[in-house]
């Protein structure tokens, strides 16, 4: 894809962002960019091949460190790693309770909820990096008594729910070129999502998606309500977010030195 949008719409001296972003903008409502422009996956119709956008994203991570933050219906799940240091920082949780792990060399360390507050694991792995890193699969690990943790791995979310389904279900129009974090992207919204996806009507839904020259996710987020017999409630309320990509420095947690 050709960067003449990126110096063109972003080159403007002192206007920062805001400026930016209006100068993204056309009379008609869609960013001032020819069709050449847009990033591979994308046009000026919308998301035209989800599969380029998912594997650009998932390439992306694999390769570079990485500090990403998804959200699912009050559950927040953090994942950051970093490659020089090959160290990597999981935490999943809500208001009331988060599991965290972390991955240093070949040291494990784990903080878990139990009935009678957190408690506290470490030991050797024979799991690498890349495991933690980027890895397509769940990662499961035995504590102590009857308790283990379970999640998937970052690529498996991006390759699930909280990427690829949102782009297959939605239908998306671009709307303006802005930043995020320092990086030009398209901006696109939700124009609507597939009723076949849905059990029940789906009466609204909202959500966008930022995509960078490289046809990278740099974030997405869904909100559908559904009605049923009178009665409207949340069916899906899902958010990506890559808040670092590059050369990230992963922090040992404090609780890794209080507690070992």
């Amino acid at each position: 894809m050709s960067n003449s949008m990126f110096r063109r719409e972003f080159a403007i001296s002192g206007a920062g962002i805001v400026s930016a972003s209006v100068a993204g903008c056309s009379s008609f409502g869609g960013p001032n960019i020819s069709e050449e422009e847009y990033p591979t996956g994308t046009s000026q119709d919308g998301i035209t091949d989800p599969a380029t956008i998912v594997d650009s994203t998932r390439t992306a991570l694999a390769n570079n460190g990485y500090n990403v933050k998804l959200e699912h219906d009050g559950t927040t799940l953090r994942f950051h790693s970093g490659l020089k240091d090959k160290r990597h920082y999981r935490k999943v949780g809500d208001s009331d309770f988060a599991n965290e792990v972390y991955f240093d060399g070949e040291t494990l360390y784990i903080k878990y909820e139990t009935h009678s507050g957190y408690e506290y694991y470490t030991g050797k792995t024979e799991r690498s990096f890349s495991d933690f890193h980027a890895s397509n699969s769940y990662y499961r690990e035995d504590l102590p008594g009857d308790e283990e943790i379970l999640w998937a791995n970052i690529i498996k979310h991006i390759r699930g729910y909280h990427l690829r389904n949102i782009l297959e279900i939605s239908e998306f129009t671009p709307v303006r070129t802005t930043d995020r974090s320092g990086r030009p992207v398209v901006e696109f919204k939700i124009e609507s999502v597939s009723q076949s996806a849905f059990d029940d009507t789906v009466a609204d839904s909202t959500g966008s998606l930022l995509v960078d020259p490289e046809s990278i996710a740099r974030s997405v987020d869904i909100k559908v309500k559904t009605s049923s017999s009178g009665e409207t409630s949340m069916a899906e309320n899902r958010s990506y977010q890559i808040q670092e990509l590059g050369s990230t420095a992963v922090s040992q947690p404090s609780w890794v030195e209080e507690e070992f």
